[in-house]
C-alpha cells in the first residue's frame, strides 16, 4: 500500500476556510426543557449542505438521507468551530406543537415563555498582509472544477455567512502509525484508523470529537496543520 496520496492528481483540492456569520446564528444545539441553546460548533454536515448549495425542493420520506445526499456532493468539509464567538439568550412565546398556543392554557392568560440562546453576529478584520482571524475555521475538500461560494446562508433561519477561502499547493495525504492531533473537531464517522483519545461534543445529527488523537490514519499536511483525511473522500479516490 502506497503511504502518499497525490490528491491534486487524484481531482481535489483542500481549502481553509474562515466563516464569519453577520447575523445570529441559530440551531438547537441541545434543547432542555423550554431552552433551546446554539454551541459555537457547526456541523460538517450543515457545512457541506451549504457549501454545495445543496437542498431539498420535495423530499419523500421521514428521515434525512445524508449518505446518499453527500455521495452527489462536490466537496466535503470538516466540522467548525469557533474560540471566541458570544452568546445572546432571546426570550420568547413556546409554541405548543399539538395546540399550536403560545399560552399556558386554563383560564389564566399567561405566555408559556421559552429561551432561544444563539450565537451573536461575527465580522472579520482585515489587515493588509494578513489573513482574517476569529470566526469559525475549518478546512474543505473540493473536487475540481467546483467553485467555492464566498457567501452562503447557515442555521435554521438562513442566517448570512461570509467564507475567506485558502488554498494549499499540490495537496498530499501521508498515512501516519504515530497518533496525531487533527488541528479541526473531528466527526467520527470520517476516522478510518483508530482513535486513542477523544473528548466528545453532542451534536444533532450525532457526535463529533472537539479534539482526537488519532493513529494509522491518513492526514494532509496543510500549511503546518495537520487535516484528517475524510474516509469519504479516501473511499472516492479508491
Amino acid at each position: 500500500m502506497s503511504k502518499v496520496i497525490n490528491l491534486e492528481q487524484a481531482g481535489f483540492s483542500v481549502m481553509e476556510g474562515r466563516l464569519y456569520n453577520h447575523d445570529y446564528l441559530w440551531f438547537s444545539s441541545a434543547e432542555i426543557a423550554k431552552v433551546s441553546s446554539t454551541w459555537p460548533a457547526i456541523h460538517n454536515y450543515a457545512l457541506s449542505y451549504s457549501l454545495s448549495q445543496y437542498s431539498h425542493g420535495l423530499y419523500k420520506g421521514n428521515y434525512p438521507s445524508y449518505e446518499e445526499d453527500l455521495a452527489l456532493m462536490p466537496l466535503y468539509a470538516t466540522p467548525a468551530m469557533s474560540v471566541n464567538a458570544t452568546r445572546t439568550t432571546i426570550t420568547l412565546n413556546a409554541l405548543d406543537d399539538l395546540t399550536l398556543r403560545t399560552d399556558t392554557g386554563g383560564k389564566i392568560n399567561s405566555p408559556n415563555l421559552g429561551k432561544r440562546m444563539v450565537v451573536d453576529p461575527c465580522f472579520e478584520v482585515l489587515r493588509e498582509g494578513r489573513r482574517p482571524t476569529g470566526g469559525y475555521s475549518f478546512f474543505c475538500f473540493v473536487s475540481e472544477g467546483y467553485r467555492l461560494p464566498a457567501v452562503t446562508r447557515l442555521g435554521k433561519k438562513g442566517s448570512p455567512v461570509r467564507i475567506y477561502w485558502r488554498r494549499f499547493e499540490s495537496p498530499r495525504a501521508f498515512f501516519r502509525e504515530e497518533a496525531v492531533v487533527p488541528a479541526h473537531p473531528v466527526n467520527p464517522l470520517d476516522i478510518s484508523g483508530e482513535v486513542v483519545s477523544y473528548e466528545p461534543i453532542v451534536l444533532p445529527p450525532h457526535m463529533l470529537f472537539r479534539r482526537a488523537e488519532i493513529k494509522n490514519d491518513w492526514f494532509v499536511n496543510a500549511g503546518g496543520q495537520m487535516v484528517l483525511l475524510p474516509k469519504r473522500i479516501r473511499q472516492r479516490l479508491d
